[in-house]
């Protein structure tokens, strides 16, 4: 049967007669049983509401036990300052835990030594005890709702992860993983596989709560030798939920890989780390710790794959054709991922004046239309067909310059309209290439190149102008990163002339706190495009770059954040001349800028920085364009600049008249189509400026709500201001420190060198004196054995080596005496060793003997009272007798004496004198008499009276002995002394006196 169990229950509702402090919480603790508990600060106010309970779990023992010993709980009250985090107490209160009963009452107590004594402020409190039966039952519902939506949540406040809910998961645990070894790796690695060229290494990889973690990279597969690193993370929970969790996890896998290939992997269980009901971990790190097995695992979807950039040509051969359809696509779904199909931008030149972009990022898709009116009249509307003929060249003035002179010859000379677009990408060692695409439409006649003079053709004013804009993105620095990531940059602007994804290659890695260059990142695009069309066009469209994630597997990519680049600002950037390789002159604005690249979550933080180049070069306006129309003809065909001039006086008219010709009535028709335009600008200019009439009534409103959004964003700027004064003011304590302590290290890391090249310096000294001593010592040496050598031979030389043998005996002769007077201090104190023991024992002998002498004396002391008492009575008898007698004769006398006294009278101080004489004899007489009747007594019966004096003399000689033998403990005297002597003397007396 299961113990039974209760909980004390402290019950903390409200305070009274506190004084307001605004910039303090009020906290209280209560201590019980060696466990201290605390409540939630609550405003500091005059009557505050804490309305919270603290409980304790106590056994039905515990309960008795506690009661026994009339146990207090004490009750604390603090003031907590939220800015200078300070807490100091208040006063507290005793609660006794005897008063505690199954019923909820609360009473208000007084704070002892409270620091408030005028207010004197009181808190209600209440203590009752409750059972604790449903514990179990609610533990098992817990673990029955949290298995099924148990899972981590990152808390960025307090940088861990909550698992199970947060009122009753508020133990902080560590989880940490640390790969040390490995061994036989190249066994992983097929033939048949290639590895990347530019393979750096191979390394570990896994995932801890979605944070992707990857080793120290290594090279020698035979014995690989790499740093082991510690990768935790914080996790806030309680145990029973924790077991739960991992009960449930499947458990870290390990990747071996090799750049983005994944040669294996093994499995690290999690579900034996914590065993359910163990208390282990609130003694001592659990650790899961051994040997697993790598697993070959190289699926067909994490084979090497190349990414490359691919440019699509978005020219149409027909107005009804379908979008241009791309390359055929990898059949690794990996690299399918990375391309993108393009968006056609239009197929006919009035679709050209309306393009349609579409910006792909995150799981949204924006789109945006520009449509804009042209001044520029349009041509009818006719059955001809449009076929571009692509052509690339090396630069874009081969097919775009024309010789103006050309244009002013006549009508018939034919012109072409030039669109380029084109995308570079280079690195910084490599020269950017231009790939140009240019459609030019004619008229085609049956002699081949040559062309009729008698075909029609429009002028069109020439309002376009050459275009190159570039992008180079320099750099990027991670701020809020966590770990390691292996990001590439993606944007896409269709205004360029392409609606393909441009990407950087290959990934780099980043981290917090570093900056790295991005490689493969610059691109230049070629296009035509009005001047106010690229103003209106920047000023509207920003252009996004998406910072994706390349995960190790290859299996998706992650959208980490965006950034918005603002291209208006190249448009106020500076201007500078330029001038190209064909004598070409123009105009070249550069903008440099440092970006903010925000999360792509809710929460739109930011994570990094990006660093742009932003170059917009103007090279002029092109020159005028002819289109040819026919209407037997579709056929497009490009026509090089130096036949123009020949076929321009081919196709000279002769004498005609200019009116029939159809030249003049397509202008004719094209004045008309501009008359209607301009009529319906004029209709729709009005219907603008009712519709302005309508906005400024809402704007009028809108200022009104503006009014009180500015109040409300004036509190909040203030809030934020306070905050961030708090911030930097702290933020300025924390470096103030930092700097300090660097300072501090720094001045001892510069006394450690110093007393390093000092002690470097000794050192040195040292060995050359040690050197210097040693060429010194085999010289000595020499000389020693040449003087040995001749001395040896000579008579005192033996007579020495006699002395030293004699000195040799002397000194072990000393030696053993030495040894004797050790033996002997040795023995000697052995010897008073024992002597004492013999003293101590020989004193407890005479205790003892002397415990028996007194037990002995009692009982004789005993025997002689009772034989006194038996004389006693025998004296009585005779000295009655003696009275008797003695009375008899005091009365004869006392008769004698009146007689004399009657004869007398007249001599009354004789007779007194005599009298008294007379007594005195007679007392004298009756002390002999007495004594002669004792002694007499005593001569015939010596063994039936004994003398008194007997007991006194003995019991003199026992107060003299124990008076000598108080002062001779004392250690003042000895027995030396004269009053020692003196004592000695009276009882030698004393004991003669009662011998005989």
């Amino acid at each position: 049967m299961p113990e039974e169990r209760y909980l004390i229950v402290v019950s903390i509702l409200a305070g009274r007669n506190f004084p307001k402090r605004p910039h303090h919480k009020l906290i209280i603790d209560a201590k019980f049983d060696g466990e201290l508990l605390s409540t939630d600060p609550v405003n500091h106010t005059n009557k505050p509401n804490i309305t919270q309970e603290l409980a304790w779990q106590l056994s039905k023992k515990g309960l008795q036990q506690h009661r026994l010993h009339r146990s207090s709980m004490k009750i604390q009250c603090y003031a907590y300052d939220t800015q200078s985090t300070v807490k100091e107490m208040i006063g507290y209160v005793l609660l006794d835990f005897r008063a505690a009963t199954m019923k909820q009452a609360s009473k208000w107590y007084p704070l002892f030594h409270c620091k408030y004594m005028k207010s004197k402020p009181e808190l209600q409190l209440g203590l009752y005890l409750d059972n604790d039966v449903d514990e179990g039952k609610k533990l098992e519902e817990m673990q029955t709702n949290l298995t099924a939506n148990l899972r981590p949540i990152l808390d960025e406040t307090g940088s861990f992860y909550q698992i199970g809910p947060v009122d009753c998961c508020q133990d902080i645990f560590i989880l940490a993983v640390t790969i040390v070894y490995a061994s036989n790796l190249a066994l992983l690695i097929p033939a048949s596989i290639p590895l990347p060229d530019n393979s750096s290494g191979y390394s570990f990889y896994y995932s801890l709560f979605g944070n992707n973690v990857c080793s120290e990279t290594f090279t020698d597969l035979i014995n690989p030798k790499f740093v082991p690193e510690r990768a935790s993370v914080k996790i806030r929970s309680n145990l029973d939920v924790l077991c739960l969790f991992f009960a449930n996890q499947p458990g870290i896998q390990v990747h071996f890989c090799c750049e983005d290939i994944s040669f294996g992997h093994c499995e690290v269980p999690l579900n034996t780390l914590l065993k359910p009901g163990s208390t282990e971990i609130f003694m001592r790190p659990v650790v899961l710790e051994g040997d697993y097995t790598v697993t070959i695992y190289l699926p067909y979807n994490k084979r090497p794959v190349s990414v490359s950039l691919f440019y699509y040509n978005l020219s149409s051969s027909d107005t009804r054709a379908s979008p241009p359809i791309p390359p055929p696509l990898s059949k690794d779904p990996c690299l399918a991922s990375y391309l993108v199909t393009p968006v056609s931008a239009g197929a006919t030149e009035k679709d050209s004046f309306n393009t349609v972009k579409w910006l792909v990022f995150g799981r949204k898709t924006v789109k945006e239309v520009i449509d804009q009116q042209q001044t520029v009249p349009a041509a009818p509307k006719k059955s001809t067909e449009i076929k571009s003929d692509v052509d690339y060249s090396d630069t874009f003035e081969d097919k775009t310059s024309l010789d103006p002179s050309s244009l002013q010859e006549s009508q018939n000379t034919p012109s072409s309209l030039s669109s380029t677009s084109t995308i570079v990408s280079s690195s910084a060692k490599a020269v950017p290439a231009k790939t140009t695409t240019t459609t030019t439409v004619v008229e085609k006649s049956s002699k081949g190149n040559s062309e009729s003079s008698s075909q029609p053709h429009v002028v069109i004013p020439a309002q376009f102008h050459h275009f190159t804009f570039s992008i180079d993105l320099t750099s990027i620095a991670g701020n809020q990163i966590t770990n390691i990531r292996l990001v590439f940059l993606r944007y896409v602007y269709p205004f360029f002339g392409s609606a393909a994804p441009i990407l950087t290659h290959p990934p780099v890695k980043i981290s917090k706190g570093t900056e790295v260059f991005l490689p493969h990142s610059f691109c230049a695009f070629d296009f035509a495009s009005m001047t106010d069309q690229l103003h209106e066009t920047f000023l509207s469209v920003p252009l996004f770059v998406e910072v994706w994630e390349r995960d190790r597997n290859l299996s998706k990519d992650v959208l980490l954040g965006i950034c918005r680049l603002p291209l208006a600002k190249i448009l106020t950037a500076e201007k500078t001349r330029i001038v190209d390789s064909s004598n070409g002159n123009g105009w070249r604005q550069v903008h440099k800028d440092t970006l903010a690249v925000f999360s792509a979550d809710e929460g739109k933080h930011k994570i990094a920085t990006l660093t742009v180049v932003l170059t917009l070069e103007d090279w002029g306006a092109i020159h005028d364009q002819r289109i040819i129309l026919n209407d037997t003809s579709s056929q497009v065909h490009s026509v090089p600049q130096e036949n123009s001039n020949t076929n321009a006086n081919k196709l000279k008219n002769p004498e005609k008249d200019l009116r029939e010709t159809k030249e003049y009535q397509v202008a004719m028709e094209l004045e008309i189509w501009k008359e209607a335009q301009k009529q319906k600008f004029e209709n729709e200019l009005s219907e603008y400026n009712q519709l302005e009439e309508t906005l400024q009534k809402a704007l009028k409103d809108l200022a009104k709500k503006e009014q009180e959004l500015t109040a409300k964003e004036k509190e909040v700027v203030q809030l934020r201001n306070d905050q961030n004064r708090e911030h930097e003011r702290r933020l300025a304590e924390m470096k103030e420190a930092s700097q300090r302590l660097q300072d501090d290290c720094e001045h001892r890391i510069q006394l450690e060198r110093v007393k390093t090249s000092e002690y470097e310096g000794l050192v040195s000294k040292y060995k050359q004196e040690l050197l210097d001593a040693e060429k010194r010592y085999t010289a000595l040496s020499k000389e020693f054995s040449i003087f040995k050598e001749q001395e040896n031979g000579k008579p005192e030389v033996r007579l020495q080596s006699e002395i030293n043998i004699l000195t040799v005996e002397k000194v072990e002769l000393e030696k053993k005496l030495d040894n004797a007077l050790k033996s002997k201090i040795h023995y000697k104190q052995q010897w008073g060793r024992a002597l004492k023991e013999v003293a101590r024992l020989k004193h407890r002998e005479q205790v003892t003997a002397k415990a028996q002498l007194k037990k002995q004396q009692d009982e004789l002391e005993q025997i002689k009272l009772r034989y006194l008492a038996n004389e006693e009575k025998e004296s009585i008898k005779s000295d009655k007798l003696e009275l008797e007698v003695i009375k008899n004769e005091l009365n004869k006398i006392r008769l004698a004496e009146e007689q004399k006294q009657q004869q007398q009278q007249q001599q009354p101080q004789q007779q007194q004198q005599q009298q008294q004489q007379q007594q005195q004899q007679q007392h004298l007489l009756n002390q002999q008499h007495s004594s002669q009747v004792i002694k007499n007594q005593m001569v015939q019966n010596p063994h039936s009276y004994h003398n008194p004096s007997n007991a006194s003399l003995d019991e003199h000689v026992a107060r003299l002995i124990e008076e000598r033998d108080i002062l001779l403990r004392t250690g003042v005297y000895t027995s030396q002394d004269k009053i020692i002597a003196e004592l000695d003397q009276q009882i030698k007396d004393i004991v003669a006196l009662r011998n005989t």
